[in-house]
């Protein structure tokens, strides 16, 4: 029975990820999700209780684990601006995506915010990327830093990249972006 909620679960992932990459967020629901995947809607509610946010918000731990954190943080000499570069450029491929985000970020705050913390108590694996994403930090700030530092930075990171992504270099090119992360990683590690 896991197997096959986990598979319809997968494909109403998938159908919604391609249906707002191609159509846009606000020209999706929940029913088109549905009817497109070939399931009812309350299927798809069984899912995802919140719908089309909560739907969103799995996709983004998908590109997370995308992102290769975990072999990032095993290499002492990686460089953090390479990891950026694959962050900024994933971030880039999926700008439709990174847009559906930002508006349901920008419309529903709270419910998102409420979404991020049931997901980070229910599952370890999110509780693991939590405790790499602080290291992540360390390494950008070259330093050990506070917890409360550490997501400062992951914010201000999540923030000026989704807007150069979704503005479109809203913060010159990529690697002028790069070089303002890291400089604004530094300055909150020093205060």
């Amino acid at each position: 029975m896991t197997n096959m909620f986990s598979s319809t679960k997968e494909r109403i992932l998938g159908v919604a990820e391609e249906l707002i990459e191609n159509s846009g967020y606000v020209n999706v629901s929940a029913r088109i999700i549905a009817k497109t995947a070939g399931i009812s809607v309350g299927t798809l509610y069984h899912h995802f209780p919140r719908g089309k946010m909560e739907i969103v918000m799995a996709i983004g731990e998908k590109y997370s684990e995308i992102l290769g954190m975990s072999e990032f943080l095993a290499d002492p000499d990686a460089d953090p601006r390479v990891w950026l570069r694959k962050n900024l450029e994933l971030n880039q491929k999926k700008r439709a995506f990174i847009t559906a985000m930002e508006i349901e970020a920008m419309s529903r705050p709270d419910e998102v915010q409420a979404l991020i913390n049931e997901n980070i108590k229910k599952r370890k694996e999110t509780q693991k990327s939590l405790i790499q994403a602080f290291k992540m930090m360390e390494k950008f700030a070259g330093k050990k830093i506070s917890i409360e530092k550490a997501k400062t930075m992951q914010k201000v990171l999540k923030a000026i990249m989704r807007r150069h992504v979704v503005f479109g270099n809203h913060f010159g090119s990529d690697d002028e972006f790069i070089d303002l992360f890291l400089k604004i990683a530094l300055a909150v590690a020093e205060d």
